[in-house]
């Protein structure tokens, strides 16, 4: 978790929350992502929301089993929804942002990750298409153009980089390729070429 990249666009905004704000983290497994906002704000109150039960939860909210498409939550329920790595496995993303506007409280912020076409090159590691459960990659035009079908307004994009994740991973590389290590192979990949991107933006206020 120390190496994993941070945008800092999202994380001035989740330090930024007042104590008691509410942040949810659709499609989180184990908790890991939350985990990380927890370290940046100690004061909010995490909520996980993913299809299955991970083995274990390591952030100190809740959490609960339930669909992207269709979340357990009234409107306007949350200061701040994330959703990494859940898009570019539908077929159809709209019902799922639908999702995140409607449980996102006006004023509030909307992040979204996927991986970004890059993924689908890279040589000599583990590529996109690997995943027989994967649909398609996004570029950050592209996921900007959801959040603004969906009605977002001040949204901001970008590439997610390393360079302490990029010189911590190419010593594990060779391991990796000798020893046929998905991890450590794509350690090195994933943040050194940009295997995600990512976009942000707010709710608008109520009209």
């Amino acid at each position: 978790l120390g190496l994993t990249p941070k945008v800092g666009w999202l994380f001035h905004r989740i330090a930024a929350l007042p104590p008691g704000a509410r942040v949810l983290d659709v499609g989180c497994g184990t908790g890991g992502f939350l985990e990380l906002m927890e370290r940046a704000n100690p004061a909010i109150e995490t909520v996980g929301v993913d299809l299955g039960q991970p083995p274990q939860f390591l952030a100190c909210g809740v959490f609960l089993r339930g669909s992207a498409e269709r979340l357990p939550f009234t409107d306007n329920s949350f200061d701040l929804v994330a959703c990494a790595h859940v898009l570019e496995h539908l077929h159809d993303p709209e019902p799922c942002l639908r999702e995140l506007m409607r449980v996102c409280r006006p004023g509030g912020t909307v992040y979204i990750e996927t991986p970004s076409p890059r993924s689908a090159w890279m040589p000599l590691f583990s590529t996109f298409w690997d995943d027989p459960t994967l649909v398609r990659p996004y570029s950050q035009v592209g996921l900007c153009r959801l959040l603004e079908i969906a009605g977002a307004e001040r949204i901001r994009s970008g590439v997610k980089t390393s360079l302490p994740a990029v010189l911590f991973g190419l010593p594990y590389l060779p391991i990796g390729v000798l020893t046929g290590d998905r991890q450590a192979k794509a350690m090195f990949a994933i943040y050194a070429f940009g295997f995600s991107v990512w976009a942000g933006a707010v709710k608008p206020p109520r009209s």
